[in-house]
This record gives structure tokens, sequence and C-alpha cells, in this order.
């Protein structure tokens, strides 16, 4: 399923009610283009691809790459930040898995613990304008116009504060060394983070 409109959100809330609650994804496997933009790959029928042949060519890059297990060579932890973020428990952690170079965007898989329950969070990736990839990234940071960043998918946890997905994520290509952040909704406050962390698109 592809991203719509806000008009067209109550329909597609419906359609999907075990995936969607709020505007967060539950857990599964999916293809982003933006926030709203995106692609559920474990609902059933396969969707078909985005009709740009560069998005086309990542979409079925990353379903093969899925299909055959391939195995993610990159590993980080994600953890609570310091006085600049909130901590929203002692148990809170993350672990990312991804491909250290892949051809169109960023394939990873992403798993979160004891965050909170049946709550929506913002997935980030955060640049530095001395550090590579910084360009790339789509939107500048409030206050600071030459850092950038990308606010790419709102994510919904589990009853127990739980979430396990996996994501590929279309960026231009190049060199990236960038931040990963998860961002709670309600005051988008940074409740897990990694320092800086390198991959490649091709």
């Amino acid at each position: 399923m592809r991203g719509a409109p806000m008009k067209l959100l109550p329909r597609l809330l419906l359609a999907f009610p075990l995936l969607f609650a709020a505007s967060g994804l539950r857990a599964g496997q999916f293809v982003v283009f933006g926030e709203k933009d995106f692609y559920v790959l474990d609902a059933g029928a396969a969707p078909a691809g985005p009709a740009q042949a560069d998005r086309l060519a990542f979409f079925e890059g990353f379903k093969a790459d899925l299909k055959r297990e391939a195995p993610l060579e990159g590993a980080l932890d994600l953890v609570s930040p310091p006085a600049w973020g909130k901590t929203v428990s002692a148990q809170t952690r993350g672990h990312l898995q991804f491909h250290t170079a892949f051809a169109g965007g960023f394939a990873c898989r992403l798993s979160l613990e004891s965050l909170l329950p049946d709550h929506d969070y913002i997935l980030t990736l955060n640049g530095n304008p001395r550090r590579s990839g910084n360009g790339l990234l789509p939107s500048e940071v409030p206050g600071d116009p030459q850092e950038r960043y990308y606010d790419f998918l709102i994510i919904r946890t589990d009853a127990h504060g739980h979430y396990d997905a996996s994501l590929g994520v279309f960026l231009q290509a190049g060199s990236y060394d960038v931040r990963c952040y998860v961002k709670d909704t309600a005051d988008f406050k940074i409740v897990l983070y990694r320092d800086f962390f390198k991959f490649e698109v091709r």
C-alpha cells in the first residue's frame, strides 16, 4: 500500500486495522519513500511498485533481499540519550542491523524494547555539516540550516512497548555518516539514539 493524501487516511485505516493504529505503522516489512509514502510488503498480496524507474529498482531490490534472507553486515545498539533527550525507562533499548552498502537506499532491521505501549514514535536520520551524507538529507534543522535530517517514518509500538520491522528507506546515492534517532511524537524529544555510523547508498 502506498502513502496517500491526508483525506484518504481514514479509508486506509479502516482497510488495515491490524497494521494501523492512530498514525503509526505496526511492525512488519516496509519500503519507505517518505513519511506518508510507503509500501507494506507483508499485508497479503504483494503491492505493485512505484512508477518511477529508480524507485521501482529499489522496491524490487529490497523485496529480493528480504526473500533471500541476505545477512546484514552492520549492527549497532540504540541507547537512551543524555540530558538533551529523555529516558522512558532503564530497560529501554534498541538494536539496528543494516547493510553497509545497498543499491538505492538504506536496508535495515530495527528492533525496539520497553518504550511506551501502543505509542507513536518518529524514526529519523540526522546529519552533521562536517560529515558525509548531511547534504543528501531533505530537511534543515530548525535554527541550524547547515545541519540536515530526515524524519522518514512514524511507527507504533505494541502493547508491550516493543517494535520489530524490516525497513528499506529510499535515499540519494552517496556515503552517509549520520545519527539514528527515535523521537516521541508527543513532544519530539529523542528517546533512543545512536551517534554517527556509516553506510553507502550505491
